[in-house]
């Protein structure tokens, strides 16, 4: 069984080696394996030279992308190169813990799940570096609950197991931020069989390198989400 990795990057110099080997090294089911898509949004710092000294490794395909159009765009544009069972998008930074691949698989397989989310929320602490973001968070999370009669706790998580095969049915538009909460919307629509286990989570700090604004971000996942119910499937 294979588990196909995305691993979307824009200026990662300081992480993104480390990142490619935590995933080579994570704990998986018995039997699973891992390929490596990493897509290179137009990276400037030293991202790409460190990418081209693994680009021929047999585990690992990279797409350097020509045009900036965000982290969703490169999503989309690995999609059609998995070849895997499921398919887990990874930030090229530390933020998130590939060790937790093993439960989230579990999981799917153990209750023949469609895709299961990895919820950084925990009722004992906060899990974001910014109160804002998780305030934000929690009412995008709410709203697409009530719009689309979910119980989801964290739309917001970059960690969603998806069966391949019905991934690559689904239309998918989102650019910049806004694909997660695309993603949840059209699970929801398609009727997909969704669970949630709850994942380890380092935030990082915009000194850090943290990216996406609460404001801009919030706003086109606001957007992304409204269309959704607007729209047909």
């Amino acid at each position: 069984m294979i588990l196909s990795v995305i691993i979307c990057a824009h200026n990662e110099e300081a992480t993104i080696l480390e990142i490619i080997s935590r995933v080579r090294n994570a704990i998986l089911p018995y039997a699973w394996t891992v390929e490596i898509i990493i897509v290179d949004n137009l990276s400037t710092d030293g991202t790409r030279e460190l990418l081209s000294t693994v680009e021929t490794d047999d585990d690992i395909r990279v797409i350097y992308q020509t045009v900036n159009k965000g982290k969703s765009h490169s999503v989309r544009r690995a999609i059609p190169s998995c070849t895997g069972q499921y398919v887990i998008p990874q930030d090229a930074d530390l933020e998130y813990d590939p060790n937790d691949y093993e439960k989230i698989i579990n999981k799917a397989i153990s209750e023949n799940l469609d895709v299961v989310i990895g919820s950084r929320v925990s009722d004992s602490q906060r899990y974001h570096a910014y109160r804002l973001n998780e305030w934000g968070i929690s009412k995008l999370t709410s709203i697409t609950n009530l719009l689309f009669k979910t119980c989801y706790t964290d739309v917001a998580t970059c960690y969603k197991l998806m069966n391949t095969q019905k991934l690559k049915q689904l239309k998918l538009k989102g650019n910049h931020f806004n694909l997660d909460f695309e993603l949840c919307a059209k699970f929801a629509k398609h009727d997909w069989r969704i669970g949630e286990v709850n994942i380890s989570y380092k935030p990082r700090t915009f000194k850090e390198g943290r990216k996406m604004r609460p404001v801009t971000g919030g706003l086109g996942a606001m957007w992304t989400i409204i269309r959704e119910r607007l729209t047909p499937i």
